[in-house]
């Protein structure tokens, strides 16, 4: 029922259970798996140089920085913006179901397909040639220069 003070090592063969709070004042070393049933508070930085598997959801509340990679497998869903201040690379097929806004060049190195009209507000510069499958309707004056 009371204290116990251990000034050297202790060494405990079999299972060890602690019905209240543990303090430890120095570093603690575990050799092997920590299983925790309940919640866990961590109150300051926590350091995990191996690797780490979560078997649920980990929600965070604060800022995420990661200093490396990130690889997701699986579906991701952002409930609100996302800003990325560096080129993203994107191997596959993007999907856009709204609204789009570029405020920058767009450059398409490869051919383009347009599935509806387009509508163009500004001048627009057509590098070579230029076919037209269909009708086409001119609303103003075509200037030709050259021959």
């Amino acid at each position: 029922d009371g204290a116990v003070l251990v000034q050297s090592t202790a060494t405990v063969d079999g299972a060890a259970s602690l019905k209240s709070t543990a303090a430890v004042d120095g570093a603690t070393s575990l050799g092997s798996t920590l299983n925790v049933a309940g919640a866990t508070v961590l109150a300051s930085t926590a350091s995990v140089t191996g690797a780490t598997t979560l078997g649920s959801t980990l929600d965070v509340t604060g800022v995420t920085r990661l200093a490396s990679s990130l690889t997701v497998d699986g579906h991701s869903m952002f409930q609100s913006s996302v800003s990325v201040a560096s080129t993203v690379g994107i191997g596959g097929t993007l999907g856009v179901s709204g609204a789009t806004s570029l405020k920058n060049v767009l450059s398409v190195d490869g051919a383009t397909s347009l599935q509806s009209s387009a509508t163009v507000d500004g001048a627009t510069w057509v590098k070579d040639a230029l076919t037209v499958g269909g009708a086409s309707s001119l609303r103003s004056t075509l200037d030709v220069v050259g021959a």
